[in-house]
């Protein structure tokens, strides 16, 4: 196993996957563990000023290929899953089970007593949930002739939730907007593509007429039966934080 020595640096970067593979090639290289890792999520006012590392695409490029090499298929997608949380010291934790990864042939999953691992664990699983909420929770309306949706995730999740759409409307223009994460999906004839810093003019956006969220209105008043009505299970089944993006609830 490579030796790695704990320091209290403090490293900052652009937040970007490419960026954070910059961020391994300096610590695998310097032979250390930063204390933090900061991004533009998380960036804060600190004592001692950050350490910033700009993004190197070619040591991207390099760190991507050499990972795909030496680690599993498993903990190659623990990883990247992890990348993909909104864990916060996620930087860290993914740099500690990098170490643990290139070592063994074994799960990370297997490491869970590791309190890296565990954290990691729970935030994937909790991107898996909400990726399989939002298969069930977007809404779509016509804007023109493409299906448009707004979605506000915690995790980066929208690449997650591209496949089932694509499969879904294999005929439609659809573009779903991760507004959180300034993230665009366009998907058209069953495939998809991802474009990043997108920011959406509102009024362009607008519907005309709300025909799906009445549609949707007007079949769950159908079907409820007031006298059965249960708003702590209705909650348990549908949180609260995903009805702004519901037209039903609108």
């Amino acid at each position: 196993m490579v030796w790695m020595k704990e320091t209290i640096d403090i490293l900052e970067y652009d937040g970007t996957l490419a960026g954070f593979y910059t961020i391994i090639d300096l610590s695998f290289r310097r032979h250390q563990f930063p204390a933090v890792v900061l991004n533009p999520v998380t960036t804060e006012n600190n004592l001692f000023p950050p350490e910033w590392i700009k993004t190197d695409k070619k040591k991207a490029e390099k760190i991507d290929q050499r990972l795909r090499e030496v680690l599993t298929p498993n903990n190659y997608v623990f990883f990247h899953d992890g990348f993909n949380t909104c864990l916060e010291n996620k930087e860290t934790y993914l740099l500690h089970a990098l170490h643990i990864a290139l070592d063994t042939k074994d799960n990370l999953q297997n490491f869970i007593g590791k309190p890296e691992i565990l954290a990691l664990d729970t935030a994937i699983r909790a991107l898996y949930g909400e990726a399989h909420q939002y298969k069930g929770f977007v809404r779509f309306e016509y804007v023109e002739d493409v299906l448009f949706a707004k979605i506000v995730p915690k995790h980066y999740s929208l690449p997650y939730i591209c496949p089932h759409f694509a499969k879904r409307y294999p005929r439609e223009k659809v573009m779903i907007y991760d507004e959180t994460h300034q993230l665009l999906a366009w998907i058209e004839n069953g495939s998809y593509q991802l474009l990043e810093n997108i920011t959406l003019p509102k009024d362009k956006f607008l519907p005309g007429n709300d025909i799906v969220g009445t549609q949707w209105r007007a079949f769950l008043e159908g079907v409820t039966i007031k006298e059965r009505m249960n708003p702590v299970a209705q909650q348990n089944h549908l949180p609260l934080r995903f009805r702004s993006e519901m037209t039903e609830f609108q």
